[in-house]
């Protein structure tokens, strides 16, 4: 039998199999893939109005509810829970944390196994923080890449799906974006001629305009931003500190087709070059205030929103 008449042979045995065979191991895979073990996530609403998930780690006592930040790429325990069984904390390691106030460098560690909902993560990259920040700890996008979270105000619960397709009907609209270097997801809005770069994140109590961008904004009106406006206590993500911050009315404010009409704003420095790449770039915080006020779905498949009218 020469080697052409074995190719042959080959050929048309693969031609028959490969299919099949492709199809048993996407079957195989399908319910990982799928999610089919947490259709959908509960969510409890902090006191600030962020939504926080039931986070499972072994040996700890029953879940906890963690923050869930969609501006955070990776998850983080409090300090006390570094001893966990199945954490694994490395001697010098750090990882780079970016809340919406900036990059935190915070001792680093492995899970082996641990359960978001009814999901088992296996192997995710965690940081410490001290337990001063008060929050049981903090889920970040990267354990539901290629996921899609759908919210609706009221629910109490996130549904998760694979796909675009219940968001493809008239009543949606696609109002874009893209990751930025921490895997946030990074919109744009025009308003009064200037283009705003708009970072989508959870973890942040209420929503935040950079100083500079408020003052190009409304560059004859200096008087009138130091003028009598409402200061509230407030924290912005993960390792800000609660403070007071300004704050004002956009009227009008419009991200793509998503009309917001007049939205409160706090105005603060922001580091805009880790947000945009560009410490010049105009750029706001959309917080839960506003997120979490609407039907919409949080898309880590390509990295934009949903928005139901």
């Amino acid at each position: 039998m020469t080697i052409r008449h074995i190719f042959g042979v080959w050929q048309r045995w693969s031609s028959g199999y490969f299919v099949a065979l492709v199809f048993l191991l996407f079957a195989l895979n399908f319910p990982a893939v799928a999610l089919a073990e947490t259709p959908s996530l509960e969510v409890k609403l902090d006191g600030y109005g962020r939504p926080t998930i039931p986070v499972t780690l072994p040996g700890t006592g029953g879940a906890k509810y963690f923050l869930f930040d969609t501006a955070a790429r990776r998850n983080l325990l409090l300090n006390r829970d570094s001893g966990a069984p199945g954490v694994k904390r490395y001697a010098n390691g750090k990882i780079r944390h970016y809340s919406s106030q900036g990059l935190l460098q915070l001792p680093a560690a492995t899970i082996a196994s641990w359960k978001i909902g009814n999901r088992t993560v296996r192997n995710s990259i965690t940081g410490f923080y001290p337990h001063s920040f008060g929050t049981a700890g903090l889920v970040g996008n990267n354990v539901f890449v290629g996921r899609i979270l759908h919210w609706k105000p009221g629910a109490k619960a996130f549904n998760v799906f694979t796909n675009t397709a219940p968001f493809a009907d008239a009543s949606w609209h696609n109002v874009g974006g893209r990751p930025n270097r921490h895997f946030s997801v990074l919109m744009r809005a025009l308003y009064r001629d200037l283009e705003i770069r708009v970072v989508v994140a959870t973890g942040a109590e209420k929503t935040l305009m950079d100083v500079d961008t408020l003052h190009k904004l409304f560059p004859n009106a200096k008087g009138w931003l130091s003028g009598n406006f409402e200061f509230k206590n407030i924290e912005f993500g993960l390792g800000s500190d609660r403070r007071n911050y300004r704050s004002f009315t956009l009227p009008n404010f419009k991200i793509g087709a998503w009309d917001l009409d007049g939205i409160e704003v706090f105005s603060a420095t922001i580091d805009a070059e880790q947000i945009t790449g560009d410490k010049r770039a105009p750029v706001m915080i959309l917080g839960s205030d506003i997120l979490m006020k609407h039907e919409v779905a949080f898309d880590f498949r390509d990295y934009q929103l949903w928005i139901k009218d």
